[in-house]
C-alpha cells in the first residue's frame, strides 16, 4: 500500500473513532484530536498542570518537597523538547495564568485558546482544581 493510501486509511480511521466516542466523556482527548496536539504536546501540559498542583498544595507537604526535588530523565528530556527549563517550571511560588500562557505558548507551536483548553482537561477531570485555579485567574485578569 502507498503511503498516500496509508494516510487517507488512517486519517478515515481516526474520524470513525471520533465518531465512536462520546466527546462529552472525554473533552480532552477530543480537544487533541481536533486540534492535532501529539504525544509530547500532550504529555507536557499535563506534567506542567501537575507541577502546578504540587506548587498549590501546601508547601510544608512532604510528597510536593520530594516531588520538586526529584525530576527524572523522562521528564528532563521533555523539557527540552520545548525549550522549558526545571528550574522554569519548578519554582516555589504559586503558579499564574501568566505563567500558564507562557508556557503553553512554549508547547504549542499555534494558538491554542487558554480557556478552552483548560475547560476540555477539567472536563475530563485532569488537574481539575488546576484547572479551575487557573480559570478563575483567567476570568479575573480579564475584568
Amino acid at each position: 500500500m502507498s503511503i498516500e493510501k496509508e494516510l487517507e486509511l488512517l486519517k478515515y480511521q481516526v474520524y470513525l473513532l471520533k465518531k465512536m466516542v462520546v466527546s462529552e466523556d472525554h473533552p480532552f482527548f477530543m480537544y487533541a484530536l481536533d486540534h492535532n496536539l501529539d504525544e509530547k504536546q500532550v504529555k507536557m501540559i499535563c506534567k506542567v498542570l501537575n507541577v502546578f498542583s504540587h506548587r498549590l498544595s501546601d508547601d510544608t507537604d512532604q510528597n510536593s518537597i520530594d516531588y520538586h526535588q526529584h525530576v527524572s530523565d523522562e521528564d528532563n528530556q521533555l523539557y527540552e523538547n520545548f525549550s522549558i527549563s526545571e528550574t522554569e517550571l519548578l519554582k516555589e511560588e504559586k503558579p499564574s495564568i501568566k505563567e500558564f500562557e507562557l508556557l503553553k505558548e512554549k508547547i504549542f507551536s499555534d494558538s491554542i485558546n487558554s480557556k478552552y483548553l483548560l475547560l476540555s482537561l477539567k472536563g475530563q477531570y485532569i488537574q481539575p482544581k488546576v484547572c479551575e485555579y487557573l480559570l478563575e485567574e483567567l476570568e479575573a485578569s480579564l475584568d
